[in-house]
């Protein structure tokens, strides 16, 4: 990718981004301070986004987890699968795809409930699909942390899409 292009999209993420002092939902403002924006120390604290995801973990304590397409974080915890055909028929309560398209966003859905979460990376090198999961019927609230997108299917909560610095 074009390195003009990219520090371009991360300067207009950063100036219409938001901190958690912008966000009025309870559920995303806890999320942040507990697991996204907190300072608490972690077993994976070498890289920003493993990081992340091992605060996600630990923040939602996920019973099912499934990685697709790639195989780079924690082989402990994770359950990989190339594509989700190998999947049995139950749902799953965190989703991370390294690399997504239309196909596999459909189908990670179709895994979800209420209280599961759904980890996109390099949402700013596939924003077609980024787009296309937030403008989905059942999408109820997204986070945007440039690298790493977050969805969620909470039924209880208004629509809402978030741009949170990180």
């Amino acid at each position: 990718m074009n390195y003009l292009i990219f520090f371009s999209q991360y300067i207009y993420y950063y100036l219409t981004s938001t901190t958690k002092h912008g966000v009025h939902s309870p559920f995303v403002f806890k999320l942040l301070e507990e697991a996204i924006q907190t300072k608490k120390f972690y077993y994976n604290g070498s890289k920003k986004n493993s990081a992340l995801i091992s605060r996600l973990l630990s923040h939602f304590n996920p019973k099912s987890i499934i990685e697709i397409g790639s195989h780079n974080l924690s082989e402990k915890s994770m359950i990989y699968h190339n594509y989700f055909p190998n999947i049995k028929n139950s749902l799953i309560d965190l989703i991370y795809i390294h690399k997504s398209n239309t196909e596999t966003l459909k189908k990670a859905l179709k895994y979800m409930h209420n209280n599961s979460v759904l980890v996109l990376n390099n949402i700013h090198q596939t924003k077609e699909e980024w787009k296309f999961i937030q403008n989905h019927s059942k999408v109820n609230v997204s986070i945007n942390l440039f690298y790493i997108g977050l969805i969620f299917l909470r039924e209880e909560q208004e629509e809402q899409h978030f741009t949170i610095r990180f």
